[in-house]
């Protein structure tokens, strides 16, 4: 059994001003410094309950997300990579993947992790204009993502991801281009770029609705992503999935897992994993995450059986996200039922709206039904 595993570090410098992710501000000193220790030693118990009970697992992939994993020291990151070395078996082709931000690496802590056997860099650039650094709340200007950059392929890396926020109030085209300019400059092998999402209760979201930003309009973040296809086209990135592309080879392994909808293991505060059928996520609060696990449990928060509908559901939706499409085949396989007789229906009207093609082997998005994914995956919910 091949299994990808993800690693969640909730603690970060400062909770960016748009973000609403499972994440904290780590405690200044030794208070920070001890809840470190205990979490880690908390997810090394999570690591060892997992084995006991998953056996003989070979991993793929391993990815560590968070908050911002390069918060600790390259020593406690390695830790939690020979622990799972010492409970599961390694595939020779494994891909590790750090979330980094610039401002929290340095060139020895890269080559400390290069050595340890992390493989790909996933760096949380967002911007390469200032004054939308400062509006997104990052703790880096843009001076330190090019010096981390610089510092990621002295330490050896050659499998670099930027991440990049477009629909910043107050971006223009001409912003926009420019930083996707910078960006490619760089000749990352892979960049993910995301729409800005208002999430309810984020100082940007309260910001917007008290009329003190204004936000970017459907039709500018429409007239902001075609620049993106059109540029990141032009300089030879693939476009594998709604929001990703990568040069030739580079895909991420780990999240095609999540997009296959495939196993995987979920591991830390607030993680979530599918495991034989099981979809579950932890307590997302670090106090009664460590607590559970202290009781020497799984910490979930929520496990549900899933059924045989809402798995094919979860396939569609996921797999539908890839350029490549839903291949049809895999599909009868794994559900014994053929994709175009099940979903007819909504097939005949999405292929007439020009949101859906069908061919001989895969059923996929087109160009306008990528633009308008939300509400085309909608219709198999």
């Amino acid at each position: 059994m091949q299994l990808a595993l993800y690693l969640h570090i909730p603690f970060c410098l400062k909770k960016c001003a748009y973000c609403a992710f499972n994440s904290r501000p780590l405690p200044a000193g030794s208070a920070g410094a001890d809840l470190v220790r205990r979490y880690l030693r908390a997810l090394a118990e999570e690591l060892c309950l997992a084995a006991s009970f998953l056996g003989k697992v070979t991993l793929g992939s391993i990815y560590f997300g968070g908050g911002t994993p390069t918060l600790l020291e390259a020593p406690d990151l390695i830790q939690i990579l020979e622990q799972s070395a010492r409970y599961f078996t390694w595939s020779p082709a494994i891909e590790i993947s750090l979330e980094a931000n610039p401002g929290t690496v340095s060139l020895p802590k890269l080559q400390a992790l290069r050595d340890a056997g992390v493989n790909r860099i996933s760096m949380g650039a967002q911007s390469f204009t200032g004054e939308e650094l400062q509006l997104l709340g990052r703790t880096h200007g843009v001076e330190e993502i090019y010096t981390a950059y610089r510092d990621a392929r002295a330490a050896g890396f050659e499998n670099i991801n930027l991440d990049l926020i477009y629909g910043v109030p107050g971006q223009t085209a001409g912003t926009w281009r420019k930083n996707l300019e910078q960006a490619l400059d760089l000749t990352p092998e892979h960049l993910s770029v995301y729409g800005l999402s208002l999430e309810e209760g984020t100082p940007l979201a309260e910001a917007v609705a008290a009329g003190e930003l204004e936000s970017c309009g459907e039709a500018e973040q429409v007239a902001l992503w075609e620049i993106t296809a059109e540029l990141l086209a032009a300089a030879g990135y693939e476009r594998y999935e709604i929001a990703n592309f990568a040069r030739s080879g580079r895909m991420c392994r780990h999240n095609l897992v999540y997009w296959e909808n495939l196993p995987y293991l979920g591991l830390g505060a607030g993680a979530h994993g599918f495991l034989g059928k099981v979809r579950y996520a932890n307590h997302a609060d670090v106090a009664t995450y460590l607590d559970g696990v202290a009781q020497g449990k799984l910490p979930r928060a929520w496990e549900e059986d899933q059924t045989p509908e809402q798995e094919r559901t979860d396939t569609i939706i996921m797999g539908l996200r890839l350029s490549r499409g839903l291949p049809l085949r895999a599909f009868r396989e794994r559900f014994g039922v053929a994709f175009t007789e099940v979903y007819s229906s909504q097939l005949e009207h999405l292929v007439r709206a020009e949101l859906i093609e069908v061919n001989d082997t895969a059923v996929f998005l087109t160009a306008k039904g990528r633009l308008l994914a939300n509400s085309v995956l909608a219709h198999f919910i």
